[in-house]
């Protein structure tokens, strides 16, 4: 893992990435056709977008996105009117290496046998901006840096392809997929040509895949499997996928219902499913704190990769790391720092060895939420499964 750490801290050194390759791109390839809702709605509100690059996206969002011209919205805090006009940033072209946070074929890396489309959560928090400019140095930086605190569990083990995409701002994120729809819908047509192009010009049906995210982007992802996307749409498109690691957000039996070919994680060698959990302390009422919970919830144990109420004891907690922006090749690793258990709708954890290093709060996520710490606290668990599914799902396949 040092290797993919030092070369993200080069470029977030540097500062330059942005203008790095402004004239590189790969071969071109031919428009795919119409990405179809499979709810069945044809309300543009509820859909997402064509892929064709000509087409403009004020002409496929006209109505939805104009019916928001003038709202301020945003919880807690509500943004300047929103502006169609002004407020949409130029989509990403996934042709450009500029527009992945982290590409194998870029790098030069040594190919693993499986392949990782990693999804990064909310780094936008300003209070003026809707969506993510992905030519943003700063934004660019930060998702960079979710790289090593987060998809570094798959390095070494799986090539990682991470596209930068226009995520909402994290004050639209309780309104994403009500009264802000149209703008989320901006990022999740952002996602799927991205994991078009990363399909046939990358992984080229030679390598399974795994799905990851966090936060905002696993409610991403989750929001495209119910529709039949990445992988989920037929029996046959499953068999490429060894798991999903959704955590951070929620999956209910409504959403299955949606979509039943979501299945959630039974064991540490399950493949085809999905994994996903929020974490909390022990605190009384910290679940009704944590936004992502939605009541119902599947959760699975990290630590134990259980869904029922088993607890897991700190001597299962291989290590919890956590990563520093001065020395980000050195993070502090903390060997059983944990307990786990399921409560509810929640993963809570006790017996914590440094509760110090779980201190960052914010107005959405506050004492006693974890959300932040979701992949630090069970890094070297999920780093050790990661390797454990892979294996599962190479035996299966060799049958």
């Amino acid at each position: 893992m040092i290797f993919l750490i030092i070369l993200v801290c080069s470029a977030l050194l540097s500062g330059n990435q942005n203008n790095s390759s402004q004239n590189k791109s790969f071969e071109d390839f031919e428009h795919f056709e119409d990405i179809k809702n499979t709810d069945g709605n044809d309300s543009s509100k509820d859909s997402f977008i064509h892929q064709n690059e000509d087409i403009s996206e004020k002409e496929l969002f006209s109505d939805s996105l104009m019916n928001l011209k003038g709202k301020s919205i945003g919880i807690p805090k509500a943004l300047l009117p929103f502006n169609p006009d002004n407020d949409i940033p130029k989509r990403p072209d996934y042709k450009n290496p500029d527009s992945w946070v982290e590409l194998p074929e870029y790098f030069s890396r040594k190919k693993q046998p499986v392949d990782v489309f990693f999804v990064y959560p909310t780094i936008l928090s300003n209070e003026k901006t809707y969506l993510m400019d992905i030519s943003n140095p700063e934004l660019r930086k930060k998702a960079e840096w979710t790289i090593v605190e987060q998809a570094g569990i798959f390095d070494g083990q799986a090539n990682i392809y991470a596209p930068y995409y226009r995520q909402n701002n994290v004050n639209i994120n309780p309104v994403m997929l009500t009264d802000a729809k149209p703008i989320f819908s901006l990022g999740q047509n952002d996602l799927l040509r991205a994991f078009d192009y990363f399909l046939k010009n990358f992984n080229k049906g030679e390598r399974p895949i795994i799905l990851a995210a966090h936060s905002q982007g696993s409610v991403r992802v989750v929001e495209l499997a119910k529709k039949g996307e990445l992988l989920t749409g037929s029996p046959e498109s499953l068999k490429s996928l060894i798991c999903a690691y959704t955590i951070g957000y929620s999956i209910t039996k409504s959403d299955i219902e949606k979509n039943p070919l979501i299945r959630i994680s039974q064991n540490a060698t399950d493949t085809g499913c999905f994994i996903l959990y929020n974490t909390i302390s022990d605190e009384e009422g910290k679940e009704k704190e944590c936004p992502t919970i939605i009541p119902g919830t599947f959760v699975v144990n990290p630590l134990n990769w259980r869904t029922d109420n088993t607890p897991a004891q700190s001597s299962e907690n291989i290590g919890a790391c956590f990563f520093k922006h001065e020395h980000p090749q050195k993070p502090e690793r903390y060997p059983n720092f944990s307990a786990a258990k399921i409560s509810k709708n929640a993963l809570v954890i006790t017996d914590i060895k440094n509760p110090d290093e779980l201190l960052a709060t914010s107005v959405t996520f506050p004492k006693g939420v974890y959300h932040m710490y979701d992949y630090a606290v069970f890094y070297e668990n999920l780093r050790e499964n990661v390797s454990v599914r892979i294996k599962a799902y190479m035996e299966k396949s060799e049958k």
